[in-house]
């Protein structure tokens, strides 16, 4: 009764932002980052520590036969792993790879390289790379060889925290040729938007899922318009 009675009572306008607060954080399972520190999302599956419209972009495309190579780690890790064929972390922080290598699956391999090596990519020919630890510009700038040059498919570049890193995006969008898109918004854990890219080769066709694209996103309005 008392709810009715405040959705009565409430502006419209006042009525439409508590629902997107809703959204955010339940659907979206903010309140529940922020909360615990840990990137899930509503149903406690482990997401990246990215931006929420950089992850549903992700969510939609078809990994599943393609090795992955990621500086930093954590529930990224298990976010890729249960995707891909292959993901290999380089991590700097020697307390957190004993930690996360405690959790890695079947198909993941975490590598510990000091500040010094970090860079040292091991071999492999990699079809999505992440660069979201230390050294950003140093890792981008040591990728180029290690990508994989015989599909038919392209590659990808994932750079988080990418407006805090214009000189890192500057090398992948103009020396290496990549097509960048911006993804602005929340994510999880933190009370601040920032900027995840995505940074596609120009022969980029990863295939979506379930052959659908674009897919609605969370809390959509669901219309079929043509």
């Amino acid at each position: 009764m008392i709810i009715k009675l405040f959705k009565w009572i409430l502006p419209d306008a006042l009525k439409k932002q508590l629902t997107n607060f809703r959204i955010l954080a339940s659907e979206y399972g903010q309140f529940k980052t922020i909360k615990n520190w840990d990137c899930v999302d509503s149903t406690d599956e482990k997401i990246p520590w990215y931006t929420y419209p950089s992850i549903e972009y992700l969510r939609n495309l078809d990994f599943s036969g393609k090795e992955i190579l990621e500086f930093g780690s954590g529930n990224s890790s298990s976010f890729w792993a249960s995707r891909a064929r292959q993901v290999t972390s380089i991590e700097h922080d020697e307390e957190w790879y004993l930690k996360t290598k405690k959790k890695i699956m079947g198909n993941q391999k975490i590598i510990y390289r000091n500040k010094e090596t970090y860079t040292d990519i091991p071999s492999g020919s990699y079809d999505v790379v992440i660069i979201d630890g230390i050294e950003r510009e140093a890792c981008a700038k040591k990728i180029s060889s290690f990508l994989n040059k015989e599909t038919n498919q392209g590659v990808m570049v994932i750079l988080d925290n990418s407006d805090w890193y214009k000189n890192t995006a500057k090398y992948l969008r103009d020396e290496m040729n990549f097509i960048e898109i911006d993804f602005h918004g929340f994510g999880p854990i933190n009370n601040y938007t920032w900027t995840t890219s995505i940074f596609l080769s120009r022969d980029f066709n990863f295939q979506p899922v379930a052959n659908v694209q674009p897919v609605f996103s969370m809390s959509a309005s669901i219309q079929h318009a043509d």
